[in-house]
């Protein structure tokens, strides 16, 4: 039988998604099954207003100095979870439509 789909858990060779908040760098981790399903239990917790569960579920998700997120303004914790979400599940994703040098027959 032709084997399909070969896949290991063992660290890829993708380089990890960083965000660095006033000069201190956290780590998204790899999100896994067993990440998903404690992210899970802790969702009903954070629907109910549970800062605690907010911050076990940022916990779970990066690597680093969490400290520096007590001192994020709500609007720039959102971004950053945005952010988190996205680049942990599609990390080798780039905006399609970045910036380019403009067309050089344009006056």
């Amino acid at each position: 039988m032709t084997v399909v789909l070969k896949l290991d858990t063992k660290p890829t060779l993708f380089e990890p998604i960083e965000v660095e908040i006033d000069g201190v760098k956290l780590r998204v981790k790899e999100i896994t099954l067993g990440a998903l399903e404690r992210l899970q239990e802790l969702q009903e917790d954070m629907t109910k207003g549970s800062i605690k569960a907010i911050r076990e579920v940022l916990e779970s998700l990066i690597e680093g100095e969490i400290e520096v997120l007590k001192r994020l303004p709500v609007s720039k914790l959102g971004e950053f979870i945005t952010v988190l979400v996205e680049k942990s599940i599609k990390p080798g994703t780039e905006e399609k439509n970045g910036s380019r040098p403009g067309d050089e027959s344009l006056p």
